[in-house]
């Protein structure tokens, strides 16, 4: 009897023991921590890693998951906010790049393709075809006398978005007329125009390139410019088509004015011409240029 009493006080104290022991941990807990329970480990990071976060802060622009942790990596939760963080800060500086793109001017390289002496019932259609099978706008520079006896093909290319430009009455020579002359050649020209399309052309060029300081005066009297070329294949002199496409190819550079014909040209005969444009076109755009009319040229 004795010794089972014995053996209860020894449990008792026991248990007053780990009770007390108990008491203490969970009065440590509140008085550290407000709370009875336990904390578990803390994620602690080197003095490298603290460096490494702070400089990989969204706010800096760079990944915060870079950063090496030195002991419990981070939660689902922690990852998924990072990723978060991260996702808006290289949405933000994206939009900004693309604001910046918009902004700056796009590199382009132009050429105009510019047909004169028509219109005619024979090559310009046959031009018209190809530039509309290739979606590409070209200038003509017309001549009075043909406007007159073929209206529909210069409507043909008005309404095609082509530019239109005066070529003169009848191809004359103006550095060997008069000032009057010179204004008469255009002022016919611009008439036939105006009354077949509605449109006044709103450029000049003279025939054979041929200008003088009077010339100039004069055209430049009726508010237009004078457009020349700097290409010139001598497609009207009845060149073969490889060579009218290497003399292209040769000469031709960003902002190059190319001189063609639709109608004249030697014997009357532009069938060259024809055969070669569509391979002008396919060169131009595989070397990256951009046709546009003569008004539309930068």
């Amino acid at each position: 009897m004795t010794a089972r009493f014995l053996t209860n006080k020894r449990y008792l104290l026991m248990m007053g023991i780990i009770f007390g022991g108990m008491m203490s941990l969970a009065l440590h807990n509140i008085t550290t921590t407000g709370t009875v329970l336990p904390l578990t480990s803390p994620v602690t990071h080197s003095s490298a890693s603290d460096e490494k976060f702070s400089q990989g802060s969204p706010s800096a622009g760079t990944n915060p998951l870079n950063v090496t942790h030195s002991a419990t990596e981070p939660t689902s939760m922690e990852t998924s906010h990072s990723l978060s963080s991260t996702s808006k800060v290289q949405s933000h500086t994206g939009a900004k790049e693309a604001a910046v793109q918009e902004k700056s001017p796009i590199p382009s390289k132009q050429v105009a393709l510019t047909f004169d002496d028509g219109p005619d019932g024979k090559y310009t259609p046959k031009i018209l075809d190809i530039l509309k099978q290739h979606n590409v706008k070209a200038t003509f520079f017309v001549v009075g006398s043909q406007v007159s006896k073929y209206p529909d093909f210069l409507k043909r290319i008005h309404e095609e978005g082509h530019a239109i430009g005066n070529h003169t009455w009848d191809h004359a020579n103006l550095t060997k007329l008069t000032d009057a002359k010179i204004k008469q050649e255009l002022k016919e020209t611009d008439d036939w125009v105006e009354q077949t399309v509605g449109i006044y052309p709103s450029m000049v060029r003279a025939p054979y390139g041929a200008i003088s300081a009077s010339v100039k005066e004069t055209v430049e009297k009726t508010g237009r410019p004078l457009i020349g070329w700097n290409v010139d294949p001598r497609d009207w002199a009845g060149t073969a088509p490889k060579d009218i496409i290497a003399n292209i190819q040769t000469h031709t550079k960003p902002g190059s004015v190319i001189l063609l014909h639709c109608f004249g040209g030697k014997k009357g005969n532009l069938d060259n011409t024809v055969k070669a444009l569509p391979d002008i076109i396919a060169y131009l755009q595989k070397e990256g240029y951009q046709m546009v009319t003569i008004p539309d040229l930068k």
